[in-house]
Parts: structure tokens; sequence; C-alpha cells
């Protein structure tokens, strides 16, 4: 219905906006009144490790554990019957589960989201996650138990997807009669965010100052931290804006966040950032400006040039030769009194056609005709 409205020529940049709003409220608020009755009619609402509710029984082929000291210890294993499995975390069967990156093929483990050989265990309820994003999709569910968002910072334990030891996080599977046999999770892992990713065409590199990892090959080799922005920008854009703190803020479009989002960012030539394939769409309701500070998006000098044409072609009639119209150009910021044409008004400053209308005057009453 969305993509409806979006393609709907007859309606204004507004109205889509105004109607795509309206709708994304309504679905929201309708999934909430159903959490709401899935989560009331619900027996057992807590997630707990030892819940019969959520049939988390089934223990983990070992358990390697980490003590104060810093020394990792097998605590229980499934092959000997005398180990103390007292505090062994019980997971469900669907957890444990493997999950694949290739879905049905089945060739390649991980999630849709990456491709990886573990699962994150959430630092709160217990419960397996393939990555955070897999925990984010399963929150948006009211049909599933409702947990928490997975901090990646406070990720202690993973499991492995090959021999199902539940382990301390690390880059490779601590026990040794793995199938994987020494060899890492994924190509890439990041101790601090807990990311793990094995797709070797993706370069990615964890800038210190966003505290997250980015895809790129790393600051000073293709990407740069501007400190006032707070924000990774390419060393291939020489004509940086500086906003401070602009990924800090949400998509003018979809109102999501931007500063971990993992959809690709467009930056416009005013300085503001919102997802590509938000812009791709509100581009195509033929708007050319930034949907915050009303600034041309691009460089829009042909199609100024098309006006100019335009408005040769068209002369005002009589009544309104010595119509003056006083306008605010929203490219360059200054103000200017300018001929009144019904094509658009043109700066006399800079040029553009970006502007709008203050008010009008007239400066002299048109003669009468005889």
């Amino acid at each position: 219905l969305i993509r409806v409205i979006a393609s709907n020529q007859e309606l204004s940049s507004v109205e889509k906006n105004t109607t795509i709003q309206g709708l994304r409220d309504s679905v929201w608020k309708s999934n909430l009144r159903r959490r709401h009755n899935m989560l009331a009619s619900m027996t057992c609402t807590v997630i707990e490790p030892n819940s019969s509710c959520s049939s988390r029984n089934t223990p983990p082929s070992s358990y390697y554990k980490k003590s104060e000291e810093g020394s990792t210890k097998k605590v229980w294993t499934r092959n000997v019957p005398d180990s103390e499995g007292s505090t062994t975390p019980l997971f469900t069967a669907a957890e444990l589960a493997p999950t694949y990156h290739d879905g049905a093929n089945g060739g390649v483990l991980g999630c849709p989201h990456y491709s990886r050989s573990c699962k994150l265990r959430h630092p709160t309820s217990g419960r397996l996650y393939t990555c955070r994003l897999c925990c984010a999709q399963e929150r948006e569910n009211p049909l599933k138990e409702q947990d928490s968002p997975l901090d990646r910072y406070a990720v202690k334990e993973i499991l492995c997807m090959r021999c199902t030891t539940l382990q301390p996080a690390n880059e490779k599977c601590i026990n040794q009669a793995c199938d994987s046999k020494g060899a890492r999770f994924a190509k890439y892992y990041c101790q601090i965010c807990h990311l793990y990713d094995d797709d070797p065409e993706k370069q990615i590199y964890h800038c210190p100052f966003c505290n997250v990892c980015r895809s790129g090959r790393g600051l000073g080799i293709d990407y740069r931290h501007c400190m006032r922005c707070n924000a990774c920008v390419s060393l291939e854009d020489t004509d940086h804006h500086c906003i401070p703190q602009r990924l800090q803020a949400t998509c003018p479009i979809c109102h999501e966040s931007m500063f971990q989002s993992t959809e690709p960012l467009k930056g416009l030539k005013c300085g503001h950032v919102l997802h590509l394939s938000c812009f791709t769409r509100y581009m195509r309701g033929q708007s050319y400006t930034c949907p915050l500070c009303k600034k041309s998006v691009e460089d829009m000098r042909e199609y100024f040039t098309m006006l100019d044409a335009a408005v040769r072609m068209q002369p005002m009639p009589a009544a309104f030769l010595s119509t003056v119209s006083e306008i605010y150009c929203q490219d360059c910021g200054q103000s200017s009194k300018v001929p009144y044409h019904f094509v658009g008004c043109k700066c006399a400053h800079c040029g553009s056609y970006n502007t709008r209308e203050l008010g009008r005057t007239q400066l002299s009453a048109p003669s009468p005709t005889d």
C-alpha cells in the first residue's frame, strides 16, 4: 500500500509523506494493541533460562566459563555424567539449531544479515540470537516472547553452531573436538562490538570515535572521522559540510535511527543525511529540496536553465508586468525583489529558483487602454 501511495502522481510529496506516516502510525498502534493482548493472555511472560513455558530444557554440548581471574575452564559437558550442570544454561531446540546465511541452500552458516558460525547469548535474558538484528526482528513480532534489545557491548558468551559449545566470546571455538578444527567463526571479528562477519568481499573497520564497526578499509585509508559531525566521512568527499552530531538524529523520511543503521546512507549537499532507500523514494515524488533545510539536494543548474527558457517563452500578461515579488532564496539564504512570474521567481544573488515568495507589490497601475 505504501508503494502505491509513493507512486501516485496525483498526490504531492507532502500528501504522500503525511499519508504514509499515518499508515505507519496505525500499524504501530495495531501491533502494540496485539502485543498487549498477547502478554495479558500469557501465563508466563518473564523469560527465564529454566522457564517451562518457553521449553528451555536443552543444555549445550559443553559449557566453558571464564573465571574472575580471567582463565577459561570447562564447567560442564554432556559426555561426562559427573560434571556439575546445576548452573548450566538451558535453551530451546530452536535456539541450539544452526541457522544459515544462504537460506534454504544450507551451505553457509549465519543469518540473513551476517555470515558467521556462532550465536550471541543475550546478556539479560540468556537467549541465543544469531545477531542483534535477529533479536530486533523478533521483538517486532507480537507472537514471540518479548526480549530487551541486545546490547552488543555487553555480550559475554557465544554458542558455536558447529558443536553447540557455549563459551566466552572469542574469535574461534575453544572446543578442541569441534568440526571447525581451529577455524575462526568469521573473517572479521571485533572484540568490542562482538561483530562477526565472514563475507569475503566486505571490508569492515572499527571506529574508536563512533565506537561501532563501519563498512570500509579503515581510518586514514578511505575514511576519516569528523569530530564536529561525530561521523566517519569518506576521504573522497571534498565538499563536506559539518553539522554537529548529524548522525545522532533520525532519518527525516522514515524516522529510524541512522547512527547504528546497517542501511547505506546518502549525504546531501547541505550536509544532512538520510537513508539511501528513503532518498530514492523521496526523489520519485519530484522533490529536489532537502526535507530538513529545503536547500537543493544536488546541482540544479541544468534544471534552472530549463526554467529560464520557460520564463522567456511565456511572457507575463500586461496586468502583471509591473508586479514585483519579494522572495527568500532557500539556497543562498538571501532576500531580494524580482519581477513576478508564475513559472518561478529567480534569486537575484545566486540564480536559484528554489525560492519562497514573501510578498507581492504593484509598482504602478497598468495604463488603461482605449
